[in-house]
Parts: C-alpha cells; structure tokens; sequence
C-alpha cells in the first residue's frame, strides 16, 4: 500500500439559499445579498476543493452568478476561490405528486398553496427549493454522472414504508396511486465522478428529509433511514444491484471505487428523532472510514451557553454541526464528509464554528448549519492480503474445566512454528484462577476447522520475578507473542482506577517474567481518566515482526488525553507503538484511527464498544489489525483490515494529540474481512495468530474468542485461509528457530514436551495410529467434542 502526495479539501455545507418563491434568490443575488456574502466568505475561508452546497434552490443562473459574483469576489480578509466546475440537476422537492401525501384528503397541485408542499414529492413551496449545488476545482466526468430521482421508494427491496397507525398492516399508509409516484429521495441521490490528477473519486451527495414533521405513522423518519440506506447499498458490492437511475443504469459502485459521502444528512448518531441505527448505516459500514470525526470548539461553546435540550444530549457537543432551536431538538450533527475506507486516507477535518472573536464567527451565523471538512490524501490500498476464504470454526462451551482451570477469556494467541504448538493468553486477572495461559494443538491438515480439531494439552501460570502468581487484580493478560528464542512477550492492560500501569513483558516459557519494556510514561493513567490509558480500553495487542527486529503494541482506543473513546458517533485515536526488542528502545508511534461503534444497541441506554483488540506484523511497515464492536442485544461485529505504517507520522513527540489538529497522517488501513459476512455469529474475537501454511499453499490465520467468563458466551476458534500478493510475498516468514531446539528454554515442562511430540507423530502418514500408542493423556480435551476421551479421535 503505497501512499500518494495528492490530497483534497471536500466539504458539505447546508447554506440555507433557499427562498420562498421560484427566482426569488436570483433576484436577491442580483441586488446585492448579505446572507450569500457572509456563505461565501464561510466558503472562501474553509477554501475546499469540492463542495456540496444543500439548500441552493436549483436555478442554473442563481448558481452561476453566485459562483462568479459571491465566492470569486472577497467577501473579507480571505481571497475570493474559483471553481470552474459545477453540477446541478432538478430535485424533487416541490414538485406536484398530483396525489394525496399527507393524507388530509386532498391533493394540492397549485405550487405556493396552502398543503402543495406536503403534497409535493419532496417537501417544497415551487419545483427545485432546497436544492443542491455541486462545485469543484477539479474536472467532473460529466458522462459518468448518476442520478437517482425518479426511483421509487417501493422499489428498495425491505423498503420501510410507513404503516396507518389504526390499521394492523405494516406499510399500508400511502395508497397504491401514492406509492406509484413516490421517489425515495426527497431532493436526489447523485453520484459525480471528479478526476483528481487522473484518479476518480466519486462524490456521493444527498440531502434527505428531515425526520419530522409528520404524525404517528413517522414517514418522514422512516423515508429518511431509507434515504441514507440507499448510499450504504450503493457503495455495497452487491447490495445495490436493484438501483436504476434516472439514465436508465443499473447496479451500485463499483468495488474498490473511491468514494465520498456528503450532505446533510439529517440525522444524528444518538439525538434528535431519527430512526434508531440510521446514522450507523454509514458511520458503522464496514466500507466508509468514520474514525476520525470533525469537531469544534465552537459547538461545545454554543451548547453549553444556549441550554435547553442540549443539557440533555447525549452526542459530544463538539460534534454538532447544526444550531438548531435550543429548545427541541437542540443542535445535533446531521452533515458529513465520509471518505471511503479504500483508496482513501483522511488527514484532518474539522467543523467550522468559530468562536467568538475568532474569523468568520459573525459569517457563521448566515446559515444554522455549519461548513464540515476533511482533508483526504488519495492513496494505492494495495495490500499483500488478496484474498480470504472461512474455513471453519469450533468452540468450547462455557464453563468448560482443564486440568484445575476454567477455560475462558481468551484474549490473546501465538503459535510455536517449529514445534506446531499454539499459546493462548487467559485475561483472568487472578480471580478465577491464577493468571494463565494455555498449550494446545490445532489440527488443519484437511483445510479445514472442525469440532474436535482444537485440543487443550497443557496449562501455564503465570509469576512474577521469583516466582510467586500474580495477586488478584495486579495483572490484566490481553495478549502473547512468542520470540525466535522460546520467551514470550506478554501484555497486560493493568487497571486505570486503581492507577496500575499496563505493562509488555518478558516471560521465559514456564510463565516467568524475565524482563520489562519501558513504556512511555503518557500511558500511566492518572486515576481521574483526564490521562493515560482508559480502563479496559489499554493494551490489547503485542507482535514481533518475522525477522523479531520490531515489537508492536497499542491501545485498544485513544489515551483519555487524545481524545474520546469509540462510540455511536465517533471513532477513537488509538496509538500504535513500535520497540526494538532486543534494547527495549522506543522507535516510533503512529495514529490508528478505530471505528465508531459499528451497531447501536437494542435499549437507548445498553452499553456498545469498538475497539483495536489485536495485530499481527508482516513487516515493519504493514499488520494485519483486529477490530471488534459490541452493541448490547445485537452483538458483535469483528472487522479485519491491513495497515500501512510507511507514510503514517510518528506522533512520539506528542503527549496529546488534541492540539493537533493537521499534523498527523494516520496509518492507512484497509478493510480485508468481515467475520459476520460468514454465515455465523462471531463472539468477542479478540486473538489471532498465523496457523501453518496450507496444502494449497495460502496462509492460514487462526482467531478465538474471550467468553469474558459468561455463561451466554463461549470460546470461539476460527479459521481463516489468506492468499498473498505474488509481488510482495507468498506469506509472511515465520520466526526461522535457525538454531533449532537447542535454545528451547530447560524450563519446558514434561507435558509441554509431550504435546510437541505428540504434535510431530500426528504430522506423520501414520501418525493418528502412532498416537494410539501412546495411551489417552490426562485432561486434554477437545473443542466441539462432548467426550474428552475422543481427544485422539482427531489426530
């Protein structure tokens, strides 16, 4: 994944030109408006290099003496900007249905009476007000443009059509002459391929109904969810395959098109009376990169000195980006920039809301929206992954004992290359039993993961420098990576509350620690949550390289100095850190920007989490990286990407990344696999290690999954079969052990050493047979397999 040097500016401002009567904002652009000259001063001092202005009522001449009057004329201190393209088309707003919409009886057909609007295809006084407006410093690919007007809200497969509240049918509200005229968009959906120095990035602009202003049947709140699904079907591989537009062109994007979403979207992730999830259509696909959310500071101030309904939000002041009534719904953030999660890399953004005293304060005021950006470079995603395939997975029923132990929360996986064995790493902090890791043999000979393929061989506890098992709560266990000499590097998240540091250590094979990495002193929590690590949201992952030159570890989101953790509205600012792990020496950080919360929970007020939970290096300049969300009542969500480090900044120097606003270039991430795109409900993931290389030659990838010690849960083990890029390498080189077993540590116990020479039997053309010999070991058990004597049953 090679990064590019090009970068644009897009941005989406609702300007509020919109007038009460056809030509109306022609005629005050002639004479002079006060209003477009403080927009255009907004625009002229943000200076993006796309626009999408909403609420620009549509009128060929209107947009053109604005673009050449207004914004290339100075409206103050800041140059005047052109753009010497543009796009507008007709909307649907204020156009006559000729039926009955709002079911008061009567259809209105007379533009400007009373009740035409709400009769109207989309809310609107005349044909074309609430419009939009498209400008660009950079060529559009006229031909290619899409629009999407004309289809019909009936026609989106699972289409919410609002139901008559006094009838038992669902979707019965509109009659069958309604539903034979009614588009989906209110305005339009338009896709506006722009060439940037030979690279198309599509802008994806929209402005959907607000939800409200209907009654009980809530069709404004459900056309909206609906409006905003369509781009989440859109830029879906597959999903978007019964969209024509207004061209007579079918499908969605193309995959791996570069794309941008923007508008007013008229929703909020958490206030406001959206439809519960519709903000996680885009801010939760798997497709669209939302970790990075535009703020202000302006919108914390205006908050807390307006009152009313925002002391009772739930959504991040300085997120809003609309000023809206203070006493309902308050301001909320309902527009967007969403880059795409391919080909694309966001360096900044912002929401500009300037405080008092600052530029552009008194201007802001124009509109009671807010000018949102975001600075994208446009990168090559090309990864070394090319493709995955599901190849199994098992499990092992909570509450499942192993020689003394109950066999849960594991968080954390390494496997030995020579000897085949696996390690996986226990996040029991000493409560349940001592903190632990465990041995086992996974066998994939046939290419595939099946019950009782997964067997339990040994236990390890782990202690301290001379020898004592850590106390309760002392050590939080979340991930294990084996070194080319037989140690293991271990990583504990500690405890935040009660201001224990987290740690990666050095253990020897018997579950000693031997050594320490100094870690930076911005991760030691300061007990209030203003510093350091978040609880439960520290150290999640380690990993060497294959060449064991790099050590790499990071936060599971950001540090409470960075910014805030993930959740339905935003992502968080992880850190990624590199040492050298033969000197312990820090060698660099990088920003990694963790999703949003992918689902919102069932209850208004259940818990939900996203976080970074593991990685796994395959090289010094690119990892795989495990993302796992939870929403309570829908589940979980694990995501698998590929970063880049190469081009990211090492933000070493910065204590907190809060005053860094267009400083930092984070890694570049691309999105490999979803674990729920594979017919199965994936647990709380959050281990994974390289299995053996397949007959077939792809790479296998082993994950499992922490229980968190529930009784509704259970430890997952999954398997993954990875293909490489010829160019870059056919896998990733395993730790080489170039001087074999003789710097296996003396500590390994008889048991260990049985389980790798059971391991190596099993391996041979007879080896299921040779193990027969050996007699049934005590307590192994297997995952899938009711009966632990079945154990040798799996060969």
């Amino acid at each position: 994944m090679t990064a590019s040097t090009q970068g644009i500016r897009v941005a989406t401002y609702n300007a509020s030109l919109n007038r009460d009567s056809a030509g109306a904002l022609r005629e005050d652009l002639i004479d002079g408006d006060a209003q477009a000259r403080d927009i255009a001063a907004v625009i002229q001092q943000s200076r993006p290099d796309v626009l999408l202005i909403n609420e620009f009522d549509y009128d060929p001449a209107a947009a053109e003496l604005f673009r050449e009057h207004y914004l290339s004329t100075p409206q103050g201190d800041a140059p005047g900007i052109d753009y010497p393209y543009a796009f507008s088309a007709p909307v649907n707003t204020g156009v006559a249905s000729g039926v009955d919409l709002d079911g008061n009886g009567e259809a209105v057909t007379t533009p400007g009476a009373p009740g035409y609007a709400d009769d109207a295809l989309g809310f609107g006084q005349f044909p074309g007000q609430y419009g939009m407006l498209v400008l660009s410093r950079y060529p559009l690919e006229s031909e290619d443009i899409r629009t999407f007007g004309d289809f019909l809200w009936k026609d989106m497969p699972g289409a919410r059509l609002p139901g008559n509240p006094e009838t038992p049918e669902s979707g019965d509200y509109y009659p069958d002459a309604a539903l034979d005229v009614l588009p989906l968009s209110s305005k339009s959906h338009w896709d506006i391929p722009i060439n940037v120095n030979g690279e198309i990035v599509h802008l994806l602009a929209s402005h959907p109904t607000p939800p409200t202003f209907d009654g009980p049947e809530n069709r404004n709140g459900l056309r909206n969810a609906d409006e905003i699904r369509l781009w989440a079907d859109y830029v879906t591989p597959g999903k978007g395959d019964y969209l024509m537009d207004d061209q007579g062109r079918s499908g969605g994007l193309d995959a791996h098109a570069r794309f941008v979403i923007a508008g007013d979207q008229n929703v909020d992730p958490l206030d406001g009376d959206s439809l519960p999830g519709a903000a996680q259509q885009l801010l939760g696909h798997p497709l669209i990169a939302a970790g990075l959310t535009p703020d202000s500071e302006g919108g914390v101030v205006a908050a807390l000195e307006q009152g009313g309904a925002n002391a009772t939000h739930r959504g991040d002041p300085r997120f809003d980006t609309a000023d809206f009534n203070d006493e309902a719904p308050g301001n909320l953030r309902v527009d967007y920039v969403l880059p795409s999660a391919h080909g694309l890399t966001r360096l900044d953004g912002g929401v500009f809301w300037p405080v008092e005293g600052e530029a552009g304060h008194e201007q802001a005021d124009a509109s009671d929206h807010r000018l949102v950006w975001a600075d994208l470079a446009i990168d090559d995603s090309d990864t070394q992954v090319k493709d995955i395939d599901f190849i199994g997975q098992t499990a092992f029923e909570s509450g499942t004992e192993f020689q003394g132990t109950t066999l849960s929360g594991l968080s954390g996986l390494t496997r030995d290359p020579v000897s085949g064995e696996y390690l996986a790493i226990s996040d029991d902090r000493s409560e349940y039993n001592d903190a632990r890791f465990y041995s086992l043999r996974i066998d994939l000979e046939d290419g595939h993961l099946d019950d009782g393929d997964v067997r339990l061989t040994d236990v390890t506890t782990l202690r301290q420098p001379g020898g004592e098992p850590w106390a309760a709560g002392e050590i939080d266990p979340e991930a294990i990576a084996l070194t080319d000499n037989g140690t293991l590097y271990i990583a504990s998240e500690g405890d935040s509350n009660q201001r224990i540091d987290p740690f990666v250590n050095l253990f020897a094979r018997d579950g000693e620690q031997i050594d320490a990495i100094e870690l930076p002193e911005i991760l030691s929590p300061d007990g209030d949550g203003t510093w350091g690590v978040r609880n439960n949201l520290a150290l999640e992952s380690v990993t060497l390289t294959p060449d064991g030159e790099r050590l790499f570890t990071a936060t599971e989101n950001a540090l409470a100095q960075d910014g805030p953790a993930a959740a339905l509205d935003t992502g968080s600012a992880s850190r990624i850190l590199s040492f050298d792990p033969d000197t312990g020496k820090a060698l660099g950080q990088y920003l990694y920007p963790v999703e949003p919360t992918p689902q919102a929970p069932v209850a208004e007020d259940g818990f939900s989490t996203n976080g970074l939970v593991e990685m796994l290096a395959l090289d010094e300049h690119h990892l795989l990286t495990l993302e796992r969300g939870f929403a309570e009542g829908a589940g979980n969500d694990i995501r698998l990407y590929e970063i880049d480090l190469s081009q990211a900044t090492d933000i070493s120097h910065l204590d907190s990344l809060e005053d860094a606003a267009g400083m930092i270039r984070p890694v570049q991430k691309t999105l490999l696999t979803s674990l729920n795109d594979y017919g199965f409900e994936p647990d709380n993931v959050e281990g994974m290690t390289f299995g053996p290389v397949l007959a077939d030659g792809r790479q296998s990838l082993i994950l499992t999954s922490d229980d968190n010690f529930s009784d509704s849960q259970s430890t997952q083990f999954i398997a993954l079969a990875l293909a490489f890029d010829d160019a870059s390498t056919e896998a990733p080189d395993q730790p080489s052990f170039d001087k074999g077993f003789g710097l296996l540590p003396p500590a390994l116990n008889p048991a260990a050493i049985m389980a790798s020479l059971m391991g190596d039997i099993a391996a041979l053309p007879d080896g299921p047979q040779a193990l027969d010999l050996l007699g049934e070991q005590d307590g192994a058990t297997l995952a899938g397999v009711a009966e632990p004597g079945d154990w040798l049953m799996a060969g």
